[in-house]
């Protein structure tokens, strides 16, 4: 590791020194080096300013060193790049408040290919579950790369979608590289390094506290092109990542809903306040000047589903269908339809929305 690379890497691994306290230290130092190096004299500056972060600082530079700190990355098999390294993500570097560095695992998002993110509800609906990962998957046969948070719900889907069509996607966190919340998507995290890449610029070790997710969203409109919100609420993170994309000069696509729903309230403004409305995927992909063409793989024929599983898995849609509808898409008894669906759910392909009514999600 380079000398320079060295000294930002310690620094962004100060547990609880965030965008805005680097930010004020490298005014006043210049380098990360020179912060390393300040005298406890100069420390004392800060501490007369009332700034409360500066224990936490002086604590951390007592602690470890720099070399102390890179070896304990490197053992967590995490990799680290600051804004100053050739690398850096390109589209980062244009926004306001750029992170200093990241810690990522696997790769880093590319600057030549497009950049989509799709983000929404973490409690959502079936219906929206659906549209995210058949989203997440047309824009990986076009080529884009899916970013989002790998939150519960829409994000997860979207990715989940993007991984099995073949196509890279990137989940950024609201906590350290090393940690995956919530643990339910352990499995898409596990997966995410080789189609793809984790980041974040929190250090190792850090919790996915409630403060960190609003920081988090500028990077993942930051890292995007265009932003696609599938459903959110009135009041949602989704929003806030919407409005950063605007403020970062990205478009911004919603799916509209029903007005009653509180699930489209979130996006059904978005479309009021003149974002571009999703009526289909293929819409979409034009609007995003992308070649909904180019198809990689077809992601139900790499799943390893027998032939019973695949006729019910392409028979079951969006919107619900009961048992009897899919007995007779299917051609199958419905009796055979339990173990069937029940084998889909488990490979998360299918949820049953109410008692015997069973929708697609991917």
């Amino acid at each position: 590791m380079e000398e320079m690379e060295k000294y930002w890497l310690w620094l962004c691994s100060a547990r609880g020194l965030y965008h805005s306290h680097i930010s004020q230290l490298i005014k006043f130092y210049k380098t990360p080096r020179a912060v390393y190096e300040a005298s406890g004299t100069s420390m004392k500056i800060w501490r007369e300013k009332g700034a409360l972060w500066v224990d936490r600082l002086t604590v951390f530079r007592k602690s470890y060193s720099a070399e102390a700190v890179c070896h304990r990355v490197r053992t967590k098999r995490i990799e680290f790049i600051s804004c100053q390294a050739p690398g850096f993500p390109g589209r980062l570097k244009a926004i306001r408040e750029c992170p200093f560095g990241l810690f990522y695992r696997g790769n880093l998002p590319s600057d030549t290919a497009p950049s989509i993110a799709v983000v929404g509800a973490r409690n959502c609906s079936a219906y929206g579950k659906a549209m995210a990962g058949e989203i997440g998957g047309m824009l990986a046969n076009a080529g884009a790369q899916v970013i989002s948070g790998l939150a519960a719900g829409i994000d997860s889907q979207a990715q989940k979608g993007a991984v099995m069509s073949g196509g890279a996607s990137y989940g950024v966190l609201g906590s350290g590289p090393d940690l995956c919340y919530p643990r339910e998507n352990q499995y898409l995290y596990e997966m995410l390094p080789e189609k793809g890449g984790i980041l974040s610029e929190f250090p190792p070790g850090t919790p996915p506290l409630p403060g960190h997710f609003p920081m988090r969203n500028r990077i993942i409109s930051g890292l995007a092109d265009s932003v696609v919100v599938v459903e959110a609420r009135e009041r949602s993170g989704s929003l806030i990542t919407a409005d950063l994309a605007l403020e970062q000069g990205r478009d911004v696509y919603a799916v509209p809903g029903r007005c009653l729903d509180a699930l489209s309230l979130g996006c059904n403004r978005l479309i009021d306040q003149g974002a571009g409305v999703v009526v289909s995927v293929k819409g979409l992909l034009e609007a995003l000047h992308l070649d909904g063409k180019t198809e990689k793989k077809e992601s139900k024929h790499e799943l390893g589903l027998a032939p019973e599983e695949k006729r019910v898995y392409s028979n079951l849609d969006l919107l619900p269908k009961g048992l009897e509808e899919l007995a007779r898409a299917s051609d199958l008894p419905v009796k055979s339809l339990g173990g069937i669906l029940l084998r889909l759910q488990l490979r998360g392909l299918a949820q049953e929305v109410s008692k015997n009514h069973y929708a697609r999600l991917k």
